[in-house]
């Protein structure tokens, strides 16, 4: 480290020649042309991150925070710059094959390099996992890693949601059935078993699998044989299983809501992701590599987060994790006019102070009426999210422009209102 105290242009051209990263605490420090010139005149690789006020604006610094961040976190946004392109250029040759096919897993916290150190040891293996981690933590991007790195990377990988299949058609949707099993089987269709043969088969929210299904899912795992509904034929099959869950399974085994022998078969490695707020060092590498998507997919050039934006996001405490995150990004790019998102452009949700009672204690309306008073509160929570844009509150409610205009004349609700922070 070469600590340079300004004025002192000689030491700085020095220090140019050979510095790695450029820091510079811009508290006291006034519009100097001379600093500003040398600073944007720095050498390509040197990054420079410009700490305090904003006077320095205008030497174009790689990073900019309007306070001294944490000692860790500051060393994960310094490791960041310096490696970024260098990353770029030696990915190819140097990261494991899956951290190539899978760059969403991104971050330099402590928690996420733990997390990719278990996934190249587990990733060429056969052996069960279970992904444990809130919703929104990225629990099915942590098993494509799995599957895209190891010996099965060219078979299928086969996805299913436990939680949002009918109790009725699971035994169907993972079986499969013969023509004419049932009303409506009018073909054969195969089960997610029998698709993921020699691939992945990834369970999600696997706590929410009724009991009877637990039963069978565990017969197909100590048999590898499955039966079709209205078949006799019994099938071989060959998956590694990945599995998922928000729950607590342990105590989900004590309450009697899933099985004791199921719960040990697929937990012979257990893999836990962090929640974002343990790891806000993964906000700044996040935040840059999804709005470089979403410009790319919109065809428009990169935004980039200013220093208050930045601040805002990490103060945060992000309940629903990345995938709030990549929402409010999403929502932010549409409502920045330019290539910068800034603090105003951060809109959290809502929360409501009102404290809430007993069900009785709330009225019984019509249903016209109550049905209103939704369309209402709703519509409005639109506009004011929308800061009263049309067009933005169209995008968000997946609307017509003209339905959003119908609505606010039907509620007796004026766009302009909102524009200035009114109701």
């Amino acid at each position: 480290m070469v600590p340079i105290e300004w004025p002192d242009p000689a030491a700085l051209r020095v220090a140019l020649q050979s510095i790695r990263a450029l820091v510079v605490c811009a508290d006291g420090v006034t519009s100097d042309t001379e600093l500003i010139d040398l600073l944007r005149g720095r050498p390509d690789g040197i990054p420079l991150i410009v700490i305090g006020n904003d006077v320095l604006r205008r030497a174009e610094p790689n990073l900019w925070l309007p306070a001294a961040p944490k000692p860790q976190l500051f060393g994960s946004m310094l490791t960041q710059l310096l490696f970024q392109e260098e990353s770029d250029d030696i990915a190819a040759s140097a990261a494991p094959s899956w951290r190539r096919k899978t760059d969403m897993i991104i971050g330099n916290s402590a928690e996420t390099q733990q997390l990719l150190h278990s996934l190249d040891q587990l990733a060429p293996s056969q052996t069960p996992v279970l992904i444990n981690g809130e919703s929104g933590v990225g629990k099915e991007l942590v098993a494509r890693a799995l599957h895209f790195c190891g010996p099965r990377n060219k078979e299928p990988f086969i996805a299913i949601n436990c939680a949002a299949i009918p109790e009725t058609l699971f035994e169907a949707e993972l079986f499969g059935y013969q023509k004419g099993a049932f009303t409506g089987a009018v073909a054969a269709h195969a089960g997610a078993f029998e698709a993921a043969h020699k691939g992945t088969l990834f369970l999600d929210e696997i706590g929410e699998l009724p009991l009877p299904m637990q039963a069978k899912l565990l017969r197909v795992l100590e048999t590898s044989e499955v039966q079709r509904i209205g078949s006799t034929d019994q099938r071989k099959v060959n998956f590694r299983l990945v599995t998922a869950t928000n729950r607590e399974l342990e105590r989900e085994v004590k309450a009697g809501r899933f099985r004791e022998d199921l719960y040990y078969r697929i937990l012979v490695y257990p893999l836990r992701v962090a929640p974002l707020r343990k790891r806000p060092e993964d906000i700044p590498p996040i935040v840059t590599h999804h709005l470089s998507v979403i410009a790319a997919r919109e065809n428009r050039p990169a935004l980039h987060v200013t220093p208050g934006a930045l601040e805002k996001l990490l103060s945060y405490p992000w309940p629903g994790n990345v995938r709030e995150l990549v929402n409010l990004l999403e929502r932010a790019v549409l409502m920045a006019a330019n290539r910068a998102i800034d603090a105003e452009h951060i809109i959290f949700p809502q929360t409501s102070t009102r404290d809430s009672g007993p069900i009785a204690n709330i009225p019984l309306l019509p249903y016209k009426d109550a049905k209103q008073k939704f369309e209402r509160d709703y519509y409005s929570l639109l506009m004011r999210t929308s800061a009263g844009n049309v067009s933005l509150a169209a995008k968000l409610g997946q609307k017509t422009r003209k339905e959003i205009y119908d609505a606010l004349e039907r509620l007796g609700l004026e766009a302009t209102s909102y524009r200035d922070g009114n109701d």
